[in-house]
């Protein structure tokens, strides 16, 4: 048990433990030595036994090891026979006295007179110390070795000294008195949070991010709880009632030899406390009353249990020093006494909602009063696990209820409240109870809602579009709340499925039918996903207090009208109020978005590759493709920029496969600005313009504000493709349509196109305008449009203006990450004759000019000519001269040798 991987590759964490473990095995030629370990059950004392036991193979000293066997409980010096069982058969080289004395303790019966433990030790180190060399005897759980056993081990540990004998002892209880005062002792503490987490993920890798995160709450730390436990296939149980999960039969036999000692009134009183969700001492007290043996019995159980510390007993408050023994005892309990106790309990405890969960568990009929009662404990938040508790009262609920539109309620609650954790599978079984012959319309509207919820479901085609809104119209009346449930949900998938005006006009006039303004959070989040344009303009703001809900809602509005520093702000509250409130199910959504908005907002890419890997990870084990896809896209983007082009293209390919399988368009646009950021970083202008100029074929749909993105991207490469001309007829219509209402970026990216695209009569003025107070907050495009006007300058021969914009450009672009276009604005420096500080000592540097150079680097990277004269907006011609140039003075005769020469960047 603890804190060792399943394939027994080694510990996970436990620095201290390994380095005290080596020392230890370093100094065994001195002598005998003890090292001593203790700590709760499932703490990881196994582990690091069987860590010292490879070790010190690797270390060729032969190890001799024993431990607790149930089967031999009440054997005398069972645990001993198995530790000297590998030498017995030298036992005749002993002194007779000695082998005498180890006969009769193993030959089955009472020796009479009873063998010294002491003598015993002797005779048994003695038996050890006949091979040559140091050895080593480690011996797990001595706590719960038979008696004679412990006595002579411990004898042994006293003795070993001046042998070569050592010894590693584990045991529950701290450092004991018969442990020799040179002895080396370590109390294991629980695992740090990062290390629990790794071992979570090592031992079920397949597990989802929310439900490793629930074991991680529950488990608090101890290796044999985050191996074991688990959400399991089977609903939730009676631990659920105190934020626990139910303790495998591994977990529970790891406390069995406590609980096997007890009397009947202390298992009683024990299961009475562990069910509880009170934990006042009275109302234990009082419910134990209601059991076999009355008060008395009771509180004879409390003392005996407190006594033997299961339970700790503070100001009139019973606490569980070991909280996993809770659900240990539940374990090994029948189900007629847990009922019994909870009966008890719903009678003692005070707090209604509380008492209503005991009483629940022992009624088996509907009882509406009941289920009323039990629905408050779902009320939020729900730090931790006590997830568990609302979800397993929403379901306890449901199922007393005799109303079938109450009990269908009561389990979309439960449904909503799993999915939203990321608790998917407890979703769906959640979605299975709502029965749609019985409650006609609504049960068929509830389950079209769920099935866009919950993640992983087989897609569907647009037709849902038409349902989700005819299902909307019909519950309207009755269910607002669920009606604009359903219009949201068909506004997504006009979106995800870039479905034609028909289906969009048709939500938004449903929209328009049942809802009138001024328009709620969820309102504008169908407009913004159907015709964002018409929202760009309406104000975002959340209620007093904010509800997470309106924060996603409203950061998905400003996300998709493009105002991304606003939905930052949104998302941003919405990840933190997520993550406090374990609603890991909503991570995908925000850290995609947020991880998009990062690539024009960020300093450096850093946190936008964090957040778009951690929104993959979540998303992909949780099953929300969607989401899977829009964070691959956000790192194939992010990849492209800063000319990983391999992991782009791959990036690219995962996302075209995705969007095929979903059969959803909307993935499309991030893979094609994948791939031209692809050919734009590696000087294929012309290539990257055609591939994005197709996605400007329809202007202006309701996805524009990708084409907005993309607009930047597409202005960037027209001029060296030899396509101003048009990209200005883009640009033109782009700003007609936009008049009404702009984002902040789309504003800038305007600017930007403006100035690129201006005559040289204009140029100074639109770059002045472009770079004006605020650009600085849109990193990318800031640098971009420094580039673009050093450029300028240098092409119309004011190379000492150009290179402070140039410089600027480098800089910013290296900050970034985004090392191609940093390459580029140095290439431009050096041409316009700043040197490059790098460069003393290179050759090649020394009798190239600052152009010649630029292009021998291109060149050497597999850059053809036409590359080349794009990239540096130059003829194929006056390329192919500097190279005939290029090529006698670095004494080479092909590229291939140019790039041995060079070692381009």
């Amino acid at each position: 048990m603890g804190a060792r991987t399943p394939g027994g590759s080694g510990l996970i964490g436990r620095e201290r433990e390994r380095d005290l473990v080596s020392a230890f095995l370093a100094g065994l030629s001195d002598g005998g030595r003890i090292l001593h370990l203790s700590g709760v059950p499932g703490i990881g004392k196994t582990a690091v036994v069987r860590f010292a036991v490879d070790a010190a193979a690797r270390q060729e000293v032969p190890v001799l090891s024993t431990s607790w066997v149930p089967d031999e409980r009440g054997l005398r010096y069972a645990a001993l026979h198995g530790l000297l069982r590998p030498r017995l058969p030298r036992l005749r080289q002993l002194p007779p006295e000695q082998r005498s004395l180890l006969e009769s303790a193993f030959a089955g019966y009472a020796a009479e007179p009873e063998p010294e433990p002491e003598h015993l030790a002797r005779s048994a180190l003695r038996l050890l110390a006949l091979a040559p060399g140091p050895v080593l005897v480690c011996v797990d759980d001595f706590d719960r070795l038979d008696a004679a056993s412990r006595d002579t081990i411990g004898h042994m540990a006293r003795l070993c000294g001046p042998t070569q004998v050592s010894l590693v002892v584990a045991e529950r209880a701290a450092p004991a008195a018969w442990l020799p005062a040179d002895a080396l002792t370590t109390v294991l503490t629980p695992l740090p949070a990062a290390e629990a987490r790794e071992l979570v993920h090592r031992s079920r890798p397949s597990a989802a991010h929310a439900e490793a995160e629930l074991v991680l709450a529950v488990a608090q730390g101890n290796p044999l709880a985050l191996t074991e436990l688990s959400l399991g296939g089977n609903g939730l149980r009676d631990a659920a009632g105190f934020g626990m999960l139910p303790a495998t039969p591994r977990l529970a036999d790891a406390y069995a030899e406590d609980l096997r000692a007890l009397s009947a009134a202390g298992h009683g009183v024990l299961l009475t406390a562990a069910l509880s969700t009170s934990s006042a001492v009275q109302e234990i007290l009082d419910a134990g009353a209601c059991l076999p043996g009355g008060t008395q019995a009771a509180r004879a159980g409390l003392a005996e249990i407190a006594e033997r510390g299961l339970v700790g007993v503070r100001e009139h408050h019973i606490r569980f020093p070991e909280p996993l023994i809770r659900t240990a005892v539940l374990h090994t309990a029948s189900a007629a006494r847990r009922m019994a106790a909870h009966a008890a309990l719903g009678q003692s405890v005070t707090d209604p909602a509380h008492a209503a969960w005991h009483t629940a568990q022992c009624v088996t009929g509907a009882d509406e009063e009941l289920a009323k009662r039990l629905e408050s404990l779902a009320e939020g938040p729900w730090p931790g696990a006590g997830l568990l508790r609302a979800l397993a009262a929403l379901e306890c609920a449901a199922r007393l209820s005799a109303d079938p539109e109450r009990r269908a309620d009561r389990l979309l609650r439960a449904a909503e409240l799993a999915c939203h954790h990321g608790l998917v599978e407890q979703a769906r079984q959640h979605a299975r109870g709502i029965d749609p012959d019985e409650l006609g319309d609504l049960g068929s509207a509830m389950l079209l809602w769920l099935h866009d919820l919950v993640p992983g479901n087989l897609p569907v085609g647009r037709e849902r579009i038409a349902q989700l809104c005819s299902a909307a119209r019909a519950v309207a009346p009755a269910h607002p709340v669920l009606a604009q449930k359903l219009l949201h949900a068909a506004a997504g998938r006009c979106w995800w499925q870039q479905a034609g005006a028909t289906d969009r006009d048709l939500v938004v006039r449903t929209l328009k039918e049942l809802r009138t303004p001024p328009w709620g959070t969820r309102d504008i989040a169908v407009l913004a996903l159907t015709d964002p344009l018409s929202v760009s303009h309406l104000p975002l703001q959340t209620s007093e207090p904010p509800d997470p809900d309106q924060r996603l809602l409203l950061g998905q509005a400003a996300h998709l009208t493009g105002d991304l520093a606003q939905a930052a702000v949104f998302l941003q509250e919405a990840e933190a109020a997520a993550r406090a409130d374990g609603r890991h199910g909503r991570l995908p959504h925000i850290l995609a978005a947020r991880a998009l908005g990062e690539i024009w907002r960020g300093s450096e890419w850093r946190t936008a590759e964090a957040m778009a890997a951690e929104g993959r990870m979540i998303a992909t084990g949780l099953e929300h493709r969607n989401f899977a896809v829009r964070a691959i896209g956000a790192q194939g983007v992010l990849a492209a920029l800063q000319g990983r082009h391999d992991r782009a293209r791959q990036c690219a390919a995962e996302i075209d496969k995705a969007s095929l399988h979903l059969g959803q368009g909307q993935h499309l646009s991030l893979a094609t600005l994948t791939r031209v950021l692809t050919a734009s970083g590696t000087g294929r202008y012309a290539e990257a313009y055609t591939q994005l100029r197709a996605s400007f074929t329809e202007l202006l749909t309701p996805y524009s504000f990708e084409q907005f993105w993309g607009l930047a991207f597409l202005v960037e490469a027209a001029l060296p493709a030899g396509e101003a001309d048009d990209a200005r007829a883009v640009v033109e219509q782009i700003d007609h349509r936009t008049r009404t209402g702009r984002s902040p970026l789309l504003e800038r990216i305007l600017d930007y196109a403006g100035a690129v695209l201006a005559p040289d009569e204009e140029a100074e003025n639109r770059y002045r305008a472009a770079l004006g107070d605020g650009s600085e907050q849109w990193p990318l495009l800031y640098a971009m449009t420094q580039f673009s006007h050093g450029v300028w300058l240098r092409r119309r021969r004011r190379v000492l203006e150009s290179r402070a914009p140039l410089t600027t450009a480098e800089s910013v672009f290296r900050s970034l990450g985004a090392m191609p276009r940093a390459e580029l604005a140095a290439a431009e420096l050096r041409a316009a004759g700043l040197a490059d500080t790098t460069e003393s000592g290179n050759t090649a540097a020394q009798v190239l000019s600052p152009q010649q150079l630029t292009i021998a680097r291109l060149a050497a990277q597999g850059l053809t000519n036409r590359a080349i004269a794009e990239r540096l907006q130059l003829s194929p011609r006056t390329v192919a001269s500097h190279l005939y140039q290029i090529f006698p003075k670095l004494d080479v005769t092909s590229r291939a040798q140019l790039a041995e020469k060079l070692d381009p960047r």
